[in-house]
């Protein structure tokens, strides 16, 4: 790296430090008042605000309809710590892209907005998915998942998890119970093996949406393109390289119908944790072109 483009990554990494140091400052102002509260509801309210707060720097931080890929390149590979020793809080921010994946909601036509290509794309993914961990019940995990997606469950089942108004599965949590049921229903411990968050993403689609044409994992791309694993693991660089030059150097032609895109997008899985009174609890959010969704409170660690 020459010395022009240190010293870019030098002034973006100090502009993540200034933008993230006002996370702190408006924290601060209400620590002392949230010690004084007892019990589990200053915890919630504490984390809520540093949710507040850091959505509001990534909006900053992360221009809509902007070219974003060093700022992105950056927050992806150095995560943030910042602590304050005299209160003895500490913050940690964590970010991964998050369309790295066939999004799971396209296997419903309604959620993949009738584009086919976008359907089939999910469910091929899926089929051979299904085939490679040579799970026992196919068909059943599949019915299972698009029941969770539709939320057409009838009224014997005695499955009914979601909420009626959300549409689609929008966590890797939500997914998760999915799996659990389904090795618990057909005894199949294999469907536990198999790594979903390499070929699937998780979280809400619109008829914008669009697959991470950048930090796209080896294993989706072996998958979806037919390309021996072995392969794609010596030639794509996460981060660095795109979908549409790395097809062409293999002498792969195929239509990309906006499917992908070609920069980064966007678009990212966000972990946070914070001390508070000698505990330790972490919050998550997905962060998606200027709009956060799915906060999910974890709880104490």
């Amino acid at each position: 790296m020459d010395k022009r483009k240190e010293g870019v990554a030098l002034f973006i990494t100090l502009m993540v430090i200034a933008s993230m140091m006002t996370i702190i400052t408006v924290s601060f102002s209400y620590l002392d008042r949230a010690r004084r509260d007892a019990g589990t509801t200053s915890i919630i309210i504490q984390g809520d605000l540093l949710y507040k707060n850091t959505i509001t720097v990534l909006k900053r931080f992360f221009p809509k309809g902007r070219d974003n890929s060093e700022k992105l390149k950056l927050i992806y590979t150095a995560p943030l710590m910042l602590s304050e020793p005299k209160s003895n809080f500490n913050l940690s921010l964590n970010c991964t892209p998050l369309l790295i994946g066939v999004p799971i909601n396209w296997l419903d036509e309604k959620l993949a907005w009738k584009m086919v290509e976008r359907e089939h794309l999910a469910q091929e993914t899926l089929t051979k998915i299904m085939e490679e961990y040579d799970l026992e019940e196919p068909n059943k995990l599949e019915e299972l998942i698009l029941k969770e997606i539709t939320g057409k469950f009838s009224q014997n089942e005695d499955y009914q998890p979601r909420i009626q108004q959300q549409k689609g599965i929008v966590s890797k949590r939500q997914f998760d119970r999915v799996i659990m049921n389904y090795r618990l229903l057909y005894d199949d411990p294999k469907v536990l093996l198999v790594p979903w968050e390499k070929y699937f993403s998780f979280g809400e689609v619109n008829a914008k949406t669009q697959i991470d044409g950048v930090y796209l994992t080896a294993e989706f791309i072996s998958i979806a393109f037919d390309i021996p694993i072995e392969i794609v693991q010596d030639s794509w660089i996460v981060g660095e390289s795109t979908l549409m030059t790395f097809l062409q150097e293999n002498a792969i032609i195929t239509p990309m119908n906006k499917i992908y895109s070609n920069k980064p997008l966007n678009a990212m899985h966000c972990e946070q944790s914070f001390t508070y009174q000698k505990g330790q609890y972490k919050f998550n959010f997905n962060y998606i072109k200027g709009r956060s969704s799915n906060f999910e409170f974890n709880g104490k660690e």
